[in-house]
């Protein structure tokens, strides 16, 4: 079952919806089980570090999923592994809610990101195997869409669920909604590459054409930053806000739900703006809220903004990663159509990684305050900031 790009443009629609389910895999095995951190403290006797690598684990089987998926996927295509990397989500992520051990539960968060790895890196390959340009952006923008919105509700979910079913029954949920999503794409996606897959190259060769490409590093460079802020503020704000500042559960899935809408908002904006405009600059806009809005959090701290400051300053941050998400992703492959599979999977596995590395930095500071997570922020918004800067400098006419 293999579509052209004619077939893609006429099952538009519903192929968007389909894979916009695949890639909130992911994020909703971040999401929705983030109001449980304390209760997973108590019940296992943890401390912050220790439930952070939970989210740790997940993230850096993210980055191995991402490593292997995309490159076999240009030679095998794409619905085999996509299909596989699905189902291995839904056995695993019923795993998760069986773990005994606190250790336990961590490893097979290591496997649920490589599920959800496979997943997501898929689905960009399609959107890149079906579509190019503006076309490009358009579809991650709305494959993004979902991705952002649908974990909306994730926390609100989490923290309704946990009183009446506990954190394992969250993932039991979460193991259900990821077998329907097994379901619905054996149903509708189908393959994309010609012939089941490109033989003509060794994955090592692919590899070394995408480093090639100055632009893909740059662009990747961008990206890494951004998911590694993302995930940093992701593993911090329940200890932080909940620990720290004392909201309640459903205070704190309100907070991420706003937050959450601003992140969906800077996409949105983004890809608005990038059908319109050369892309670096835009990016370099994106990128400068973020190191603005993490740079602002002590000093509004010490100016006795207390609460209030910190949450619009982390609003602002996470508004401008959204921003940075689509055109870092579609720079990044831009010349990329020969190795589509092997790129994304570079990118993937680069953005995945140094988020893993970063997330569980300010918990193993302490979280005490505010400072440890604003550091970390404005450590990735000054780096991403400036390979927008490079970026731009490379692509002015």
């Amino acid at each position: 079952m293999t579509a052209t790009r004619a077939d893609a443009v006429r099952h538009a629609g519903l192929l968007v919806v389909v894979l916009g389910l695949l890639t909130t895999l992911g994020p909703l095995s971040i999401d929705l089980y983030l109001p449980a951190f304390p209760t997973l403290q108590q019940e296992f006797g943890a401390d912050d570090g220790a439930v952070q690598l939970t989210l740790a684990g997940m993230t850096v089987g993210l980055a191995l999923g991402n490593l292997v998926t995309g490159a076999w996927s240009d030679r095998v295509g794409r619905r085999r592994p996509l299909l596989l990397a699905t189902a291995l989500h839904v056995l695993v992520t019923f795993g998760c809610a069986a773990a005994p051990t606190l250790e336990l539960l961590t490893a097979l968060r290591v496997v649920q990101g490589v599920a959800a790895a496979g997943s997501s890196v898929l689905v960009l390959a399609i959107a890149r195997d079906v579509s190019d340009g503006s076309a490009l952006v358009r579809l991650v923008s709305r494959i993004t869409l979902i991705t952002t919105t649908v974990p909306l509700l994730a926390p609100v979910a989490g923290a309704a669920l946990l009183p009446l079913v506990g954190w394992r029954g969250i993932f039991a949920v979460l193991g259900v909604f990821s077998l329907v999503v097994l379901a619905v794409t054996a149903a509708v996606v189908p393959e994309t590459v010609p012939h089941g897959g490109r033989h003509d190259r060794t994955s090592l060769a692919r590899v070394r054409a995408v480093l090639r490409d100055p632009g893909f590093r740059v662009a990747t460079v961008l990206g890494a930053m951004t998911y590694a802020g993302v995930y940093a503020y992701v593993a911090a704000s329940p200890l932080l806000l909940q620990g720290v500042h004392g909201i309640s559960p459903g205070q704190f899935a309100m907070v991420f739900l706003a937050n959450s809408l601003g992140l969906a908002i800077g996409v949105q904006a983004s890809a608005a703006l990038l059908r319109r405009r050369p892309g670096a600059p835009v990016l370099v806009g994106f990128a400068t809220l973020t190191a603005v809005a993490a740079i602002a959090v002590v000093p509004l701290q010490h100016a006795g903004a207390g609460l209030a400051g910190l949450l619009v300053c982390l609003w602002l941050f996470v508004t401008g990663c959204g921003g940075c998400f689509v055109g870092a992703f579609s720079r990044a492959l831009r010349d990329q159509a020969a190795q589509t599979g092997t790129a994304t999977s570079v990118y993937g596995f680069t953005t995945f990684a140094t988020a893993g590395l970063v997330a569980p930095v300010a918990g193993m500071i302490g979280l005490h305050d505010a400072s440890p997570i604003a550091a970390v922020l404005t450590a990735t918004a000054l780096v991403g900031t400036t390979a927008a800067v490079v970026m731009f400098a490379r692509d002015r006419p």
